[in-house]
């Protein structure tokens, strides 16, 4: 999972049932660039290991996320450091996780929270939170 990206809000079309992971993959180039903002030239040098919907079956009305693997760790780092072009906009990108450690991550939220009310710098990197460049203790 340590290369995968969560794309939440990329249209699906379930015409035919399901939609096939090479159409997936060209959707996904395709808002890489458009809503990313990344250059054709870089989203097109991009490999990827696989590309695909969410497991479930496809529900009238509701977009599946897409799961991206990616083949280099550095174009996932190149995709995700452009997160903040999506501010505003129905779309969001995610790391995945193991289901252990977003447990954990949920925990850590709300003291995370509490720290950024209280003024401090706090950021939760993996399953660590970070109150003012320290690791606090779970």
């Amino acid at each position: 999972m340590r290369n995968n990206l969560i794309f939440t809000g990329i249209e699906e079309d379930n015409t035919t049932g399901n939609e096939p992971p090479a159409v997936t993959e060209n959707k996904l180039r395709a808002f890489l660039q458009e809503r990313l903002k990344i250059a054709k030239e870089a989203v097109d040098a991009m490999r990827f290991e696989r590309v695909h919907r969410s497991p479930s079956h496809p529900v009238t009305g509701k977009v599946r996320s897409v799961v991206a693997k990616f083949a280099f760790f550095k174009d996932r780092e190149v995709v995700r450091r452009q997160w903040p072009e999506l501010k505003g906009m129905p779309f969001n990108v995610f790391e995945q996780f193991p289901s252990e450690i977003l447990e954990k991550r949920r925990r850590l939220v709300p003291k995370m929270k509490e720290a950024k009310r209280n003024g401090k710098r706090a950021w939760i990197a993996y399953d660590t939170l970070y109150i003012d460049g320290r690791p606090v203790s779970q």
